[in-house]
């Protein structure tokens, strides 16, 4: 969206039409993860629920909880940067009324797109300098998941490990 900006700063198109058109596409790809997690929850569950650690009381649980917050959480998580892309598959698992979840999903990613839009038009003639930094922010996030990943294998170890001490003892 901040080359979109850049765009719009341009003048190749108005700023109305890169947030519509950014709007969309983020609603479409919202659809497609909220259809997996909704379609795909019985499979998941039935199929690769141990290997993930499932049990059908973690989807009562999210059922239970996206009753409650999941508009607050569909709604807001959609400005937060890595979260937004998430939050479509949980909806779904939790069977989010989908025209509930589209209009939610909607109204919260207008202001993220507009911001980044709007930051973009006004680097304008400076997008190349900008450009250029922001690869930072790409090896940052890249460190986080590392690191994520690290960890869970970390946590994954040493959960078998202490396993083994058990059947030893036994």
């Amino acid at each position: 969206m901040l080359f979109a900006g850049f765009n719009v700063s341009e003048g190749q198109y108005s700023l109305f039409a890169a947030v519509a058109v950014g709007s969309i596409a983020n609603l479409v790809g919202s659809w497609i993860a909220y259809a997996i997690g909704y379609y795909g929850r019985l499979e998941l569950l039935e199929r690769h629920g141990r290997a993930l650690h499932i049990k059908p009381h973690h989807l009562e649980w999210a059922d239970r909880w996206f009753a409650k917050y999941g508009d607050a959480a569909v709604f807001f998580s959609r400005m937060l940067p890595i979260i937004r892309t998430f939050i479509s598959l949980p909806a779904g698992v939790a069977r989010m009324p989908f025209w509930r979840f589209s209009v939610l999903t909607l109204a919260g990613c207008v202001p993220w797109i507009l911001m980044l839009t709007l930051i973009g038009r006004s680097v304008g003639a400076h997008w190349t300098d900008w450009k250029d930094h922001l690869h930072y922010v790409d090896y940052a996030v890249a460190a986080a998941i590392l690191l994520g990943l690290a960890l869970l294998v970390l946590r994954l170890w040493r959960g078998r490990r202490g396993g083994d001490v058990a059947t030893q003892d036994a």
